[in-house]
């Protein structure tokens, strides 16, 4: 079937608009990743450029000799929590998106209910912090860094659906076999459910290694900061060492601020662009057919 050339300038016209867009999504890293690798005089008097007048590494030499067991400390942090968090609120979230898909449990509708209220109504930030200071007693736990986020209500909706085109005959037949719930959802669901496991997975990994509003308010002990919330405050605190004798982190030589900004970015977000490109079919594959299943 001959191409008409209307449909090639249609498609022509698609093709260069995905290029531009991608084009402007790729240039911020980029000039991240430029600015970052050039000397701090040239980026202060010409601003920021996409290839660096003088290619350099005073700022990550500066990042890791003055910052590296602390970034150290909270890369391990960090790591741990997106670990551990992320399989606990897997778990969770397939469990509950478990229990709202079995056909014939008379309260599936209920907990799916349950779990749409609080994306509605919200009792508050001040409510919330006494229940989980208070009643968890999770301040300065790194427990507070996973307990407050193991189950997202999006997340939660979006594996039910999965969970409701597994055909029912499957499960049937594994209860004839013997199996429980627990091998069922295992055996039976999530191989079937791959996809959107993965999904939420990726989205729950990206959701602990970049927060540090649970840091901001449940932890004050530098030893348990996690990296995101560590770089905030040091990114923070560097004008002001900067402009008090030009002592930076016990270093008496002034620290190169706007290429150190650049490279600190850089060191966080490395492991997820590495890892992205991975997960990406997945991610995108989770989001589509989720949507339209159930």
């Amino acid at each position: 079937m001959r191409t008409s050339l209307s449909d090639k300038i249609s498609l022509g016209i698609m093709y260069a608009l995905i290029l531009l867009f991608v084009a402007f999504c790729i240039y911020p890293l980029l000039l991240v990743l430029a600015v970052s690798f050039s000397k701090e005089n040239n980026v202060m008097t010409y601003g920021y450029a996409l290839i660096p007048k003088a290619f350099s590494l005073d700022a990550y030499s500066y990042v890791f000799n003055s910052l590296g067991n602390k970034l150290l400390r909270g890369y391990s942090v960090t790591l741990f929590v997106t670990v551990m968090g992320t399989a606990l609120s897997v778990f969770a979230t397939s469990t509950y998106a478990y229990v709202a898909s079995v056909r014939g449990f008379r309260f599936s509708n209920l907990f799916s209910f349950l779990a749409y209220i609080p994306m509605v109504f919200s009792a508050g930030i001040l409510p919330w912090y006494i229940l989980l200071t208070k009643y968890y007693h999770l301040m300065n736990n790194i427990s507070a860094l996973i307990v407050p986020m193991t189950i997202n209500l999006f997340y939660f909706f979006l594996l039910r659906n999965f969970f409701n085109a597994v055909p029912a005959e499957m499960a049937e037949a594994a209860k004839i076999d013997g199996a429980g719930h627990m091998t069922i959802l295992f055996r039976v669901y999530f191989p079937i459910a791959r996809v959107g496991i993965i999904t939420i997975g990726l989205f729950y990994a990206l959701t602990y290694w970049n927060d540090f509003y649970l840091a901001l308010m449940f932890i004050t002990e530098p030893k348990i900061y996690p990296l995101q919330f560590y770089l905030y405050t040091v990114l923070a605190n560097l004008d002001f060492l900067n402009s008090h004798g030009g002592t930076a982190m016990g270093n008496s030589v002034k620290a190169p601020l706007e290429t150190t900004k650049m490279a600190l970015t850089t060191i966080t977000i490395g492991p997820i662009i590495v890892l992205y490109p991975f997960m990406q079919r997945f991610f995108v594959k989770g989001v589509v057919v989720g949507a339209v299943k159930g």
